[in-house]
């Protein structure tokens, strides 16, 4: 099951992501949450930070030629490096990923762990990169390895670049579910309209919903009633006092610690997921 938290900068997917993931983890079933974000979040806010180097960013190029050599296997079709293609699909000789067996995986040296969540970073610019090449160039092996993943033993959780920048790519295709988070404004609402278009014309629309992050009020959830399809509609993260002592002390985020109504909301979007995904 696979599901990416996507929306404008600051709108609070990086904190969902990190949240729902520590959520899932609850299950028992292995975790894998993606942090492909060009600003690199993930690992500070899940307490990771010192079990991940830019080494074992998977954009890293001696990181993903490795990972593309491994995917290739005995894939006659594929005859060089350059014919792996984010596009590609396994064919006859491909290795695989399984979830079930991450601990021996080609990717378990570039995850940081704990217990049955991990952590894969796609990575930043690198310096020789600056002016050369577009993000979207990082985003290549993330697709590559969700092409040969298999998952239905476990969870995958991403978060997404900023913006719209998933429908650049293959990457609105490859979730069960596309959260978009949207606070109660006008400019929010705009991004979750540009979203909808573009989901429609790639049609993956059955697969976008929404989380309406930052409530304060029944104003608030008023804006969000007015402007939000039902049918596309997960429900309310609220404010969150604890939250907000994490950004001030910039600790790592603990779900024991969530207010119970937010934990309730995690369940919903796990539930939405589910039954998605079945």
């Amino acid at each position: 099951m696979r599901i990416a938290f996507v929306g404008k900068g600051g709108s609070g997917k990086t904190t969902l992501s990190a949240l729902f993931a520590q959520h899932l983890s609850k299950s028992k079933k292995p975790v894998l949450i993606f942090d492909a974000d060009l600003n690199i979040h993930l690992p500070e806010l899940m307490g990771l930070k010192d079990l991940i180097s830019p080494d074992m960013h998977i954009s890293k190029q001696e990181v993903s030629t490795s990972i593309k050599k491994y995917l290739i296997g005995k894939n006659e079709e594929i005859k060089n490096l350059s014919d792996l293609k984010k596009t590609t699909l396994p064919g006859e000789g491909s290795n695989l990923i399984n979830m079930k067996n991450l601990e021996e995986s080609i990717l378990r040296p570039y995850l940081a762990q704990e217990d049955n969540l991990y952590l894969a970073v796609v990575g930043t610019y690198e310096d020789e990169k600056i002016g050369k090449s577009c993000y979207h160039g990082n985003l290549v092996i993330f697709e590559n390895i969700l092409n040969h993943l298999i998952d239905n033993s476990g969870y995958v959780v991403a978060d997404m670049v900023a913006g719209v920048d998933a429908f650049a790519n293959t990457l609105h295709s490859q979730f069960d579910v596309l959260a978009l988070i949207v606070e109660p404004t006008k400019r929010s609402i705009e991004v979750f309209e540009h979203y909808k278009h573009l989901a429609e014309q790639s049609n993956v629309h059955r697969n976008l919903f929404v989380i309406a992050n930052k409530i304060r009020s029944e104003a608030d959830r008023k804006f969000i009633d007015e402007h939000i399809p039902k049918e596309q509609f997960i429900g309310y993260f609220e404010e969150s006092e604890y939250l907000r002592n994490t950004e001030q002390t910039s600790s790592p985020l603990d779900i024991n610690s969530l207010e119970n109504e937010n934990i309730n909301l995690l369940e919903k979007i796990k539930n939405t997921l589910e039954k998605i995904a079945a």
